[in-house]
C-alpha cells in the first residue's frame, strides 16, 4: 500500500512538472503563438490545486480519505483526457485546471493515508517513503517527458500520466482499507483553522515552501542568465536534487525518534546555513549541481517533518488539515515567484538565497519556541 501511494504521489507530481520542458512542442500543438503563452494552462493547474485542496479536501473527513483518492484519480484522468485531446489552449488548460482539481483532493487523501496506514512509532518513516513519489516525478517525470514528447509525440506524455493514474486507480478500487469513522461534525477550511497548533505548524509549511521555491524558481534563469549555460543544463540540478531528496529516507527513522518540534529546529537551521553556503558557489556550474545534492535531503527532511506535524494534530479533521497543508504549499509557489523576482533582477540569485536563509531561520525560531512551549507534549506536534 505505501508502495502503491508513493507512485501516486510520483504520477500527480509529475503532471505538475511535465509542461515546462516539453512547453515548445506542446504551444505547436495547440496553435499557441509564444511557448510561453502553454505555461497559463501551468499557472491555472496550481491555483486549482490550491483551491481544491482548500475547499474539496476536507470530503476525506467524511467519505474516507481512500474514496476521496479514488474521485481525485477520476478528475485527474479527465482532465488528462481534455489535455490530450486538446487542439487550442483554451481547452488545454481547461484540462490542467480539472487536473488540477482532482491533485488538490488527491494529495491530502494520500498524506491522510499514509498516517493511518503507518505503524505505531513509524509516522515519519511511512511519510518519508511516500514523499519519495516527488523524486519520481522530479526524475522520472522532468527527464522522461521531453525524450517521450521527442521521440513519440508531447499528447503520449499526458497519455502515459492517464496509462499510470488509470492502473493506480483499479488497484484501489480492489483494495482494501481500515475501516473509516466519518466526522462527527462538518469539516472545512475554518474549522481546520481552529485546530490547536495547526497556525505554527502552517508557518514552518509557508516558510519551507517559500524558501524553496523562491530559489528553485530563479536557478534555471541564473544558469542563462549569469553563467550562459543552455536550458538543457538545468537537468541535471532537477537530478541532483531529485536523488538526494530520495536518499534522504534512510534519515526518516531519525526523525521518529526525535519529533517534529526538534527535527524542524534541527532541519530549518541546517537550511539556514545551506543557504548562505550555497550563495557563496553559484558562480560554479559544478558545485551548484552538487550543492543540489545535499538541498534534496534536507528539504525532503522539512517536508516530511511539516507533513507529519499537521497530521498528528486533529485526526477527525485530517482531511481539512491536509487540506490546508496542500493550499499553503501551492501559495508559497506563488508568493515566492512574486516576491523574489525584484530582488533576483536587481541583484541575483544570491539575494534570493539570503532571502531563504532568513525565512527557513524564522522557521527555526518557530520550532524553537513550540520546543521550549509546555502546552503539549514533544511528539505530538
Amino acid at each position: 500500500m505505501i508502495l502503491l501511494l508513493m507512485i501516486s504521489v510520483g504520477l500527480i507530481g509529475a503532471n505538475s512538472l511535465v509542461l515546462s520542458p516539453i512547453a515548445a512542442e506542446v504551444a505547436s500543438g495547440v496553435g499557441a503563438e509564444r511557448t510561453s503563452d502553454v505555461m497559463t494552462a501551468a499557472a491555472i493547474y496550481g491555483i486549482s490545486v490550491a483551491l481544491s485542496a482548500l475547499f474539496f479536501a476536507p470530503r476525506a473527513d467524511k467519505v474516507g480519505p481512500h474514496k476521496a483518492l479514488e474521485t481525485g484519480l477520476v478528475l485527474i484522468l479527465i482532465g488528462l483526457g481534455f489535455s490530450i485531446a486538446a487542439t487550442n489552449l483554451t481547452v488545454l488548460s481547461i484540462g490542467q485546471g480539472v487536473v488540477g482539481v482532482g491533485a488538490g483532493m488527491a494529495l491530502p487523501a494520500i498524506y491522510s493515508l499514509a498516517a493511518i496506514i503507518s505503524p505505531k512509532g513509524q509516522e515519519s518513516r511511512t511519510m518519508g517513503m511516500v514523499l519519495t513519489g516527488w523524486t519520481l516525478s522530479m526524475v522520472g517525470g522532468v527527464t522522461l517527458s521531453a525524450y517521450v514528447a521527442d521521440l513519440i509525440h508531447w499528447r503520449a506524455v499526458f497519455g502515459l500520466l492517464g496509462f499510470g493514474s488509470l492502473v493506480i486507480l483499479i488497484v484501489l478500487l480492489k483494495a482494501s482499507f481500515p475501516p473509516h469513522t466519518p466526522a462527527t461534525k462538518v469539516t472545512s477550511p475554518i474549522s481546520a483553522v481552529q485546530v490547536p497548533g495547526i497556525l505554527p505548524a502552517m508557518f514552518s509549511v509557508l516558510m519551507l515552501g517559500t524558501g524553496f521555491y523562491g530559489v528553485y524558481n530563479y536557478l534555471g534563469a541564473h544558469l542563462t542568465d549569469a553563467l550562459h549555460r543552455n536550458v538543457g543544463a538545468a537537468g541535471w540540478l532537477t537530478l541532483s536534487y531529485g536523488l538526494g531528496f530520495g536518499a534522504a529516507m534512510l534519515f526518516d527513522p531519525w526523525l521518529d525518534k526525535v519529533g517534529p518540534r526538534r527535527g524542524l529546529l534541527a532541519v530549518f537551521s541546517g537550511l539556514s546555513i545551506y543557504y548562505v553556503g550555497m550563495s557563496a558557489w553559484t558562480h560554479s556550474y559544478a558545485m551548484i549541481v552538487a550543492l543540489m545534492f545535499g538541498w534534496g535531503v534536507l528539504q525532503h527532511l522539512g517536508l516530511n517533518l511539516t507533513v507529519s506535524r499537521l497530521s498528528r494534530l486533529d485526526p477527525s479533521q485530517r482531511g481539512a488539515v491536509m487540506g490546508l497543508n496542500s493550499t499553503t504549499m501551492y501559495a508559497s509557489v506563488f508568493a515566492a515567484t512574486v516576491l523574489y523576482r525584484p530582488g533576483y533582477e536587481s541583484f541575483g540569485i544570491n539575494l534570493c538565497l539570503w532571502i531563504s536563509a532568513a525565512l527557513t531561520l524564522m522557521g527555526a525560531a518557530e520550532a524553537l519556541w513550540a520546543r521550549t512551549s509546555r502546552t503539549l507534549p514533544e511528539k505530538s506536534v
